[in-house]
């Protein structure tokens, strides 16, 4: 049966329990060799995944999605699987994961994308691992993840800004949005994004902005956020950011994704009550292209087991639910898409901001950029 956990931390041993007798030390220690040694033929092995608290909670039932995405996978290989929703955005996932890096609790990974898994240590954590089918994968989505194979893609969006239409009447400016708009007090005070410290779209955010300042405007990225600093919402994650957009009148703007007009054509008809702000200049559209991955927990409990899971979430089984579930794309080619899609931002319709800042740039200057925005942010 595949289970969904809410925990923040497994729960401790109780050291009441722990044997001190020397005297039958050598007995249990026997008795575990047996233990482990021959597990009864109806144990069924457990394996574990890691993920964000969001994952593939936006669909028409949240509460059987997992049965129906990995139940099969049970089924064949005669094993349960526990989908852990960790209460923090992939940034957090990766904090959990360094903290039980001595005795590994999760066998997969699932949530880190092609900027997290540049940071400092992040494949420590990690096993390399090239499913057996890969080839159903666009090379693209692996170059701009993850060529050796850290971590697989899964699904891909665009971070982009959404925004309310109803504030198109106050803020006309939406249609052709650019960073000098949102640094105007009005649409700064507007705006929720994320913290790039806990969360992935808030870090595709952040270098969203050091992309279009550096490479585009030859302007210090600095400057902006100096300028918003004062306005700006900025929330742990992705979740929260949501909820305080839509409950709050005053908040116009959201750091997203490009697929919010399709979740909303989806769900209640009609035009989508949202609208996709690239950010706008000199004629082109941007935004970010996110590529969501899973991994290989390094010296996991069940390596073998766990191999299997990734090579079984490129298969047209689980991929063919991300699109109404995650609201992503999947990686898979050939998946059909519901028509709620024409109203996603795809990535033909923009230039890819990722084009702009290396992987090979961001890996060398990550640390730097984000210690510089905290510096900011609390000045």
């Amino acid at each position: 049966m595949v289970v969904s956990v809410m925990s923040e931390y497994p729960v401790r041993r109780d050291p009441r329990f722990v044997v001190a007798a020397v005297v039958i030390v050598a007995v249990i220690a026997v008795a575990s060799i047996a233990i482990i040694s021959f597990r009864p033929p109806s144990e069924k092995p457990t394996l574990i995944v890691y993920t964000y608290d969001s994952f593939m909670q936006w669909g028409d039932d949240k509460d059987t999605i997992f049965e129906r995405a990995f139940g099969p996978f049970e089924e064949r290989f005669n094993c349960n699987v526990t989908i852990e929703r960790l209460q923090t955005d992939a940034n957090g996932i990766i904090s959990r994961l360094g903290t039980e890096q001595s005795n590994p609790v999760a066998d997969v990974v699932i949530g880190i994308d092609n900027i997290l898994i540049l940071q400092s240590g992040v494949t420590d954590l990690l096993t390399p691992y090239e499913p057996s089918n890969i080839d159903v994968v666009n090379s693209t989505f692996i170059d701009a993840l993850d060529p050796d194979y850290y971590i697989i893609p899964f699904d891909f969006g665009l971070v982009t800004l959404i925004y309310k239409n109803s504030s198109l009447d106050l803020f006309p400016q939406l249609n052709n949005l650019t960073f000098a708009d949102l640094a105007v007090q009005d649409l700064a005070s507007g705006l929720v994004t994320q913290d790039p410290q806990f969360s992935s779209p808030g870090l595709a955010f952040l270098l969203t902005e050091i992309a279009f300042h550096e490479k585009l405007l030859h302007l210090n990225w600095t400057e902006w956020w100096i300028d918003v600093n004062e306005y700006i919402d900025v929330q742990p994650g992705w979740s929260e950011a949501w909820s305080v957009w839509y409950d709050s009148p005053s908040k116009h703007i959201m750091n997203s994704y490009g697929t919010d007009g399709a979740y909303s054509v989806y769900f209640y008809g009609g035009e989508p009550e949202t609208g996709i702000a690239p950010i706008y200049h000199d004629g082109d559209y941007y935004a970010w292209m996110q590529v969501e991955g899973l991994g290989l927990v390094k010296n996991g409990p069940n390596p073998d087991l766990a191999k299997l899971f990734i090579d079984y979430c490129l298969n047209e089984t689980f991929q063919s639910l991300i699109a109404t579930n995650q609201w992503m794309f999947p990686v898979r080619n050939g998946v059909d898409l519901d028509p709620a899609f024409e109203y996603a931002l795809h990535p033909s319709e923009v230039s890819l901001l990722n084009e702009l800042l290396p992987r090979t740039e961001i890996a060398a200057n990550l640390t730097v950029w984000l210690n510089t925005y905290v510096e900011i942010r609390i000045t």
